[in-house]
């Protein structure tokens, strides 16, 4: 219905990865689904998505994914720095924030150690 509504092939493509990207399917409606799809292509003459491709995209999901859940987890880790920051040392500042919120994960993680024992902010970033 796609390519009878004028859509190209790559906008296809686009829709299936935040398809792929928000649902998936179990594997015997994955085949189910993708054999219509090559039965359709096939009928009007039109080029299919090939398995190659179907795992480039995959890959290319799976990869954005976890660089997501690592971005997700730094946010966390500098949320909750800045939290124990806040209940030790008082608000920090607009450059104290966009220093942790900057930060790699290792220095997050040695931060949030040194939190416990620091008696000051000059010696909780030392």
């Amino acid at each position: 219905m796609l390519y009878q509504r004028g859509w190209d092939r790559q906008r296809i493509i686009d829709l299936f990865a935040v398809i792929d990207w928000l649902l998936r399917l179990p594997q015997e409606l994955e085949e189910r689904l993708w054999g219509a799809v090559m039965e359709l292509e096939q009928e009007k003459n039109m080029p299919y998505v090939t398995s190659i491709e179907r795992i480039g995209l995959r890959r290319g999901l799976d990869q954005g994914r976890e660089e997501g859940r690592k971005e997700g987890r730094k946010e966390g880790e500098a949320t909750v720095l800045l939290r124990l920051i806040e209940l030790k040392f008082g608000p920090p500042d607009a450059a104290m924030r966009k220093r942790v919120e900057s930060a790699d994960a290792e220095t997050l993680l040695r931060w949030s150690e040194r939190i416990l024992t620091a008696a000051s902010l000059d010696e909780l970033f030392a």
